[in-house]
């Protein structure tokens, strides 16, 4: 009797176990996909106008030339680092990659402020390498995502752990960064 009951009670913890992993892997899927919608509709809509303004901001970096090699190594510096400890510092089981940014946006009301402050920052920094202004209306699309995401309680976090604006973002310039120029 014992051990059939036994058996029973395994089978129902490794049927929970796998249904929960299951929920997880499609809820975060779903949460994922959500979310990239949401940037794509925040884009459309409101992206160009304030890309628009962001880039009018960056002109004087646009004329001063800087070469792809050193707008490269300086984005390489100093982005990519403050992307990388924002959002993926370290591995954790299950959730993955987590940065500062879902932790500091635990903190009621100003943790989410830091977190798009430090995403805005960025952003503003890869201005001076003079991206089109679709490139910045992508860029901010995502800050804002984040900064909705991170606004609600508990599925901040992990709306901040599995959406990771920041590494978007820096994934976009990288791109950019190392596109072929344009031959006049």
């Amino acid at each position: 009797m014992w051990d059939s009951l036994l058996f029973w009670l395994l089978a129902a913890f490794a049927f929970a176990l796998a249904a929960g992993a299951l929920v997880y892997v499609v809820t975060r899927w779903m949460f994922i996909r959500t979310a990239e919608q949401v940037a794509r509709q925040v884009d459309r809509r409101i992206g160009p106008m304030a890309a628009r303004t962001a880039t009018r901001m960056a002109a004087y970096a646009q004329a001063s030339g800087v070469p792809l090699e050193e707008a490269n190594r300086k984005y390489g510096e100093h982005i990519e680092r403050l992307a990388r400890l924002m959002d993926s510092a370290i591995t954790v089981p299950v959730l993955g990659k987590v940065g500062l940014d879902p932790v500091i946006g635990l903190i009621p009301g100003v943790g989410d402020l830091a977190g798009a402050a430090v995403s805005l920052s960025m952003i503003a920094r890869a201005l001076h390498y003079g991206p089109p202004p679709a490139l910045v209306s992508k860029m901010l699309s995502n800050v804002f995502v984040d900064i909705l995401l991170g606004a609600i309680p508990v599925v901040g976090f992990f709306g901040d752990v599995w959406f990771r604006a920041n590494d978007r973002n820096a994934e976009l310039m990288r791109e950019f960064l190392n596109r072929p120029p344009a031959h006049s």
